[in-house]
């Protein structure tokens, strides 16, 4: 059983969120050497990521019975009651860390705890509404670490890179998840106007974040620019490959937006 819980909260996610946020504190002028604030930073992030996580799995018991019969809740390892309980306690955790931060990294900590919920509860089943809420919360993991230093302006890039990129990835997903989400009323892209004019809408975003991400380096964020692009480089083909493998695009893109990460944790450290 304690493997369900770290099951749900989906952990290399969660990691993924602190990850961005220390990118973000690294690109805002911090040291490499995390302090207090920064290891705040972090462990909130992951909280609220993981309390995220378990909400939107308690909402969505039955369409993943449909398209994840093996997640926690419908495999009947965690009841409905326990993870809404397990949900709660993990937001209230990483706000509570929020607050040793500073006043704008609590408000923003309060504002993604209610997006998730939101998300999870209502914006989920609404036409790209949800696909966008949650790419916003995406692009906040860089903004949040800014916020540590009140250094916000280096990160806003970065931060529209994030969104751009993860609103393709969710749109693709979402073609993954046809079958399920109709179980659930769930009113998607691809179900409302078919799986082509889906492919072509995140395929566009997709495409918007390639051309964008030369973006940083013009802006002169990174002291080495030409490390930046290097990398960024690598991670637009894996990008524009998401495009062209239909079948796969939503793997593809989640690799590609990993790449983009350690792209972005390279050239601050450069």
């Amino acid at each position: 059983m304690p493997f369900a819980y770290l099951t749900i909260i989906r952990p290399l996610n969660c990691v993924m969120a602190s990850f961005a946020v220390y990118v973000g504190s690294l690109i805002a002028g911090l040291p490499i050497y995390p302090s207090a604030p920064v290891i705040y930073a972090l462990i909130a992030a992951f909280l609220v990521c993981a309390a995220g996580m378990v909400m939107n799995d308690y909402f969505d018991v039955e369409i993943d019975r449909v398209n994840k019969p093996k997640r926690p809740i419908p495999a009947g390892k965690i009841s409905k009651n326990t993870a809404l309980a397990f949900s709660i306690i993990l937001f209230a955790a990483g706000i509570s860390v929020s607050y040793f931060i500073g006043v704008p990294a609590f408000a923003v900590a309060v504002l993604t705890s209610a997006l998730l919920i939101l998300y999870a509860w209502k914006m989920k089943k609404m036409i790209l509404v949800g696909n966008l809420a949650i790419s916003l919360l995406v692009a906040l993991t860089f903004i949040f670490g800014g916020l540590v230093n009140l250094n916000v302006l280096p990160v806003l890039s970065l931060a529209l890179l994030a969104f751009l990129a993860n609103t393709g990835r969710e749109i693709y997903k979402s073609i993954d998840d046809m079958m399920g989400d109709r179980t659930a009323s769930v009113n998607s892209l691809p179900i409302k106007y078919g799986v082509l004019r889906a492919r072509m809408i995140a395929s566009t975003f997709i495409l918007f974040a390639v051309i964008l991400s030369f973006v940083p380096y013009l802006l002169n964020i990174f002291r080495m620019g030409e490390v930046y692009l290097f990398f960024i480089g690598i991670a637009d083909i894996v990008f524009l490959a998401s495009i062209v493998y239909a079948k796969r695009s939503a793997k593809i893109s989640k690799i590609a937006m990993l790449i983009a990460q350690i792209t972005f944790l390279v050239a601050a450290l450069a």
